[in-house]
C-alpha cells in the first residue's frame, strides 16, 4: 500500500526582462563627421492616430442624455489608458473623457434645439502618437413634447368671486428641462387672458367677471425654441350655481401643519353667511387637487375630516360646500399642507450568532416609522461588513433580510442602512458584531487493550443540543520515526464542513508498525501484517481481530457520544484506502451503533490465499447505509480483478467491488430489493462504468443504487470516479455528508 501525502496545488512564475542604454559613436570619415545613433536614444516620428465620434442617440430629444464615443486607434495600437479626449461644441469645450482600451466617453443633456450641433473630439497626443480630430458629427436635438393641465381655485363659483385658473407645463419624458414662454387662456374659443410660464412651469390667469353659467375653459401653451407647444384639459367652471340662496364663504384649517407623513391632521371647513349658519347634517367634501379625500357633516357651521394618508411634500387641499335652496355654494381657498418624510429606525438581528466558519447565517432588517410618523417604509435596505458593501435588498413589509456562507472568521461588524424614499426619511441600524468561530482541535488519546490510540476532535464554535458525529479513518501512512500528531491532524477536507453543518468530526489513528514504518488499520483477514506491539494483550471482550480495531472505535464512539451529548442516530464513519477497508469493517461489528458509512477507495476484505473461494464477513449487527466510492484507474486497490496489495509487506488479494457491493445488499446486511440497473460494477476484470447507471445529483458519475432494504431508510450506493486513480477526492465530501445526514438510524422508542 503505498503513502497518502498532501498535494500542495501552487505555482510561482516569475519574468525577466533587461533593457540597453541607446548610444552615440561617433565617426570621422575623410573629415567627415558622422553620428551614429545606437539603441533607443533617437528620437523615433510620432505615430499617426485616427480619432473616430459617435452618438449614442441622434436625434435626440431635448434634455434627453447623449453620450459621445471617440475611438483612438493607430497602427501601432491604442494609445494609453488614462490619456484625454477633449469634446468640442463647435469651439466650445463641452468635457473631457479619459482613454479605457483606446475609448474615451462623455454624457450631456444640455445640448440646444435647432439646427444640428457640430461635435468633435481631439486627441491631443503624447511622446509616441500623434494628435487628431474627428470628423463633425452633426448632433440633431429635436423639441421636447409637453404636457399642460388646468386646475381652478374655485369651482363652483359665485357670481362676482375671484377664480384663479392655474396652468402647468410639464415636458414629456424622455425630454427634460422647464418650459418657457407663455400660456393662452380661453373661454370657449373667446381669449380671456395670458400668462408667461414661471420657472417652475407654471402660469397662472385670474377673473372676477365670468357670467352666471357654465364656461368652458381651456388654456394653450405656444411653446418656445425648446418645447413643443400643448393644450390643456377643459375645465366646465360653473358660476352662481346653488345661488338662488345667499352667498357662502368656506374657510379651511388644519390641526396640524406642518405634519409628518402617517401622522393623523385634522381638517376644519367653517361655512359661513350673513344670513346665518346652512343646517346641520349637510355635506362638505375635502379635496387634494382633484381627488376627493372624505367628507365631513356640517354641525353649527363646521366639518371636519381626520386623515393620515397625505403623500409627503405639500398638499394642496380645499373644503367644497356644495349650496341649498337657501345658501349658495363655496368652495375654499388651496390650503398648502406641508408633510415632511417621516423619521425611521432600521433594526437588525443575526439568525445565528456566534456561528462557524461557513455556516449560513440570515440578517434580518427592520425598518420602523418613528412615532408620530406612521406607514409601512418601502425602498431598500444594504447590509454593510464594515465599510464592505454585502447586498442591497428590497423591503417587503418594511423587512429585508440577507442570507450569507461568506463572513470572514473573526468578528463582523454588520449594519444595515435604509435609503430612505419620499415619505420615509433613511436610517441606519446600530452594528451587530457577528462572531464567526474557526472550532477547536482537541487531541486526546486512550488506551485499548493495553495499546495506547490516537485521535484528534474538531468542535466548531457552533454546535447543536445534540450534533452529530463523523469519524474520518485515514489510509495507510509510511513515517520513520511515528509521528501519531501528523497522522492525526491530516486534512481530508471536512473542517468547512462541520463548521457548515454542525458536526464533531474525530480523526482516530490506527496502530503503528514498528518495522515497516506503516500505519495501518486491521481490515477484514489482515492480521498477519501487524507486530506483537501493535496487538495488544487482545483480551478485551469482543475482541474480533488483534489488533482490536473495532473494539477501539465502538469504545472511541461509546466515550464521545457521552462526553459531547452526540445524537445517537447520527454516528457516521467515512475513511480512505485502509481506512475505508477498516470502514467496512465497522459497517458490520459496529452498525449497531453506527447509522452509515462512507467508504473511499476500499473494498470489504483482503485474503492471503487467492480467491475462489472470496472470503467474507459473517451478518451485519444491524442494517446500515453504505455510499461507496471507487476511482476507475486505482492500481493500488484493483477494484475488479482480484488484484494484490501490501500491507507491511504481506500481500494480500482483494475482493472486487462487486462482491463488497453484494454483501451490503445482501442477506447478511441490509437484504435490498431494488436496483437501479442490473449491470454489474465490473465487466471482464475492468470497471463497468460506461454500461451502469447515473449516480443521481452527481453530473458525470455512474454506478448502482439498492433500495428496498430491510428498513425503510437504509440504502446503498456505489458510485464510479472516472479516470481517478487511487486518491481520496475531497470536492466530494458535500455530496458524502448530504447522503450520511439524509441517513440517520431510525428514532429509538
Amino acid at each position: 500500500m503505498k503513502a497518502v501525502s498532501a498535494e500542495t496545488m501552487g505555482a510561482r512564475s516569475a519574468s525577466l526582462s533587461g533593457a540597453t542604454d541607446g548610444k552615440i559613436d561617433f565617426v570621422k570619415v575623410l573629415g567627415i563627421l558622422i553620428v551614429v545613433m545606437l539603441g533607443s536614444s533617437a528620437s523615433p516620428a510620432l505615430t499617426s492616430t485616427t480619432t473616430t465620434l459617435s452618438s449614442s442617440l441622434n436625434p435626440s430629444i431635448y434634455g434627453q442624455a447623449v453620450t459621445f464615443t471617440a475611438v483612438v486607434s493607430s497602427t501601432a495600437g491604442a494609445p494609453p489608458n488614462g490619456e484625454t479626449v477633449t469634446f468640442l461644441w463647435g469651439t466650445n469645450v463641452i468635457g473631457t473623457g479619459a482613454l479605457v482600451g483606446g475609448s474615451a466617453t462623455f454624457t450631456i443633456s444640455t445640448l440646444s434645439t435647432g439646427s444640428a450641433d457640430k461635435i468633435t473630439a481631439k486627441y491631443p497626443g503624447d511622446s509616441t502618437f500623434a494628435a487628431s480630430t474627428s470628423a463633425i458629427l452633426a448632433q440633431v436635438v429635436n423639441d421636447a413634447a409637453t404636457t399642460t393641465s388646468l386646475t381652478s381655485s374655485q369651482n363652483p363659483s359665485n357670481s362676482g368671486q375671484s377664480v384663479t385658473f392655474t396652468v402647468t407645463v410639464s415636458v414629456v419624458p424622455p425630454g427634460a428641462g422647464t418650459p418657457t414662454g407663455n400660456v393662452i387662456f380661453y373661454n370657449g374659443s373667446k381669449r380671456l387672458g395670458s400668462g408667461p410660464v414661471s420657472g417652475s412651469g407654471v402660469a397662472t390667469f385670474s377673473t372676477a367677471t365670468l357670467a352666471n353659467g357654465t364656461h368652458s375653459i381651456a388654456a394653450t401653451y405656444n411653446g418656445s425654441s425648446s418645447f413643443n407647444g400643448s393644450s390643456s384639459n377643459t375645465v366646465n367652471e360653473m358660476v352662481g350655481v346653488g345661488q338662488s340662496g345667499a352667498p357662502t364663504t368656506t374657510t379651511l384649517s388644519s390641526s396640524l401643519n406642518p405634519s409628518i407623513y402617517g401622522q393623523a391632521v385634522t381638517f376644519t371647513a367653517m361655512v359661513s353667511s350673513t344670513a346665518g349658519t346652512p343646517p346641520n347634517g349637510e355635506t362638505v367634501t375635502f379635496m387634494q387637487g382633484s381627488t376627493v379625500l372624505g367628507t365631513g357633516t356640517l354641525a353649527g357651521g363646521s366639518a371636519g375630516l381626520t386623515i393620515s394618508t397625505l403623500s409627503a411634500g405639500t398638499d394642496k387641499i380645499t373644503a367644497k360646500y356644495p349650496g341649498d335652496a337657501t345658501f349658495a355654494a363655496s368652495t375654499s381657498a388651496v390650503l398648502a399642507q406641508v408633510v415632511t418624510a417621516a423619521a425611521t429606525t432600521t433594526s437588525l438581528t443575526s439568525s445565528q450568532n456566534p456561528s462557524n466558519s461557513g455556516q449560513s447565517v440570515t440578517f434580518t432588517a427592520t425598518v420602523s416609522a418613528v412615532p408620530p410618523g406612521g406607514g409601512t417604509p418601502t425602498g431598500n435596505a444594504i447590509f454593510f461588513n464594515g465599510s464592505k458593501r454585502l447586498l442591497g435588498v428590497s423591503l417587503s413589509g418594511g423587512v429585508a433580510s440577507y442570507t450569507t456562507t461568506n463572513l470572514p472568521a473573526g468578528t463582523d461588524s454588520i449594519t444595515a442602512t435604509y435609503n430612505g424614499s419620499t415619505s420615509f426619511n433613511s436610517s441606519t441600524s446600530s452594528p451587530v458584531s457577528q462572531t464567526v468561530g474557526t472550532g477547536q482541535f482537541i487531541d486526546s488519546t486512550m488506551t485499548w487493550d493495553g495499546v495506547t490510540r490516537y485521535y484528534e476532535v474538531y468542535l466548531p464554535t457552533v454546535l447543536p443540543a445534540n450534533p452529530p458525529l463523523l469519524l474520518m479513518l485515514h489510509g495507510t501512512q509510511v513515517q520513520n520515526p511515528a509521528n501519531p500528531q501528523a497522522v492525526i491532524s491530516n486534512n481530508w477536507g471536512w473542517q468547512s464542513l462541520a463548521e457548515q453543518y454542525g458536526f464533531i468530526l474525530v480523526k482516530p489513528a490506527s496502530t503503528y508498525n514498528e518495522t515497516s514504518h506503516q500505519w495501518n488499520w486491521n481490515a477484514y483477514f489482515m492480521s498477519a501484517a501487524f507486530t506483537p506491539a501493535e496487538v495488544g494483550t487482545c483480551t478485551a471482550p469482543p475482541a474480533t481481530a488483534c489488533p482490536d480495531d473495532a473494539g477501539f472505535l465502538r469504545q472511541l464512539i461509546m466515550n464521545l457520544t457521552t462526553q459531547y451529548n452526540v445524537n445517537p442516530n447520527q454516528v457516521y464513519v467515512a475513511g480512505f484506502s485502509s481506512g475505508a477497508q477498516m470502514a467496512e469493517r465497522v459497517g458490520v461489528e459496529v452498525s449497531d451503533l453506527v447509522a452509515a458509512i462512507v467508504p473511499v477507495s476500499g473494498q470489504m476484505e483482503g485474503q492471503q490465499a487467492p480467491p475462489p473461494p472470496v472470503l467474507a464477513p459473517g451478518p451485519a449487527l444491524a442494517p446500515i447505509s453504505v455510499q461507496e466510492w471507487q476511482g476507475t484507474l486505482d492500481t493500488e486497490l484493483p477494484p475488479c480483478n482480484y488484484g494484490r496489495t501490501g500491507y507491511s509487506g504481506v500481500l494480500y488479494y482483494l475482493d472486487t467491488v462487486d462482491d463488497t457491493f453484494n454483501y451490503w445488499t445482501g442477506p447478511n446486511a441490509n437484504a435490498c430489493t431494488v436496483f437501479q440497473t442490473t449491470q454489474p460494477l465490473c465487466l471482464d476484470d475492468a470497471p463497468n462504468n460506461a454500461n451502469d447507471a447515473p449516480t443521481p445529483g452527481l453530473t458525470g458519475l455512474t454506478g448502482n443504487v439498492a433500495t428496498g432494504c430491510s428498513q425503510s431508510n437504509i440504502e446503498v450506493q456505489f458510485v464510479w470516479e472516472p479516470g481517478v486513480p487511487h486518491a481520496y477526492g475531497p470536492k466530494y465530501n458535500t455530496a458524502r455528508w448530504q447522503f450520511l445526514a439524509s441517513h440517520p438510524k431510525p428514532q429509538q422508542h
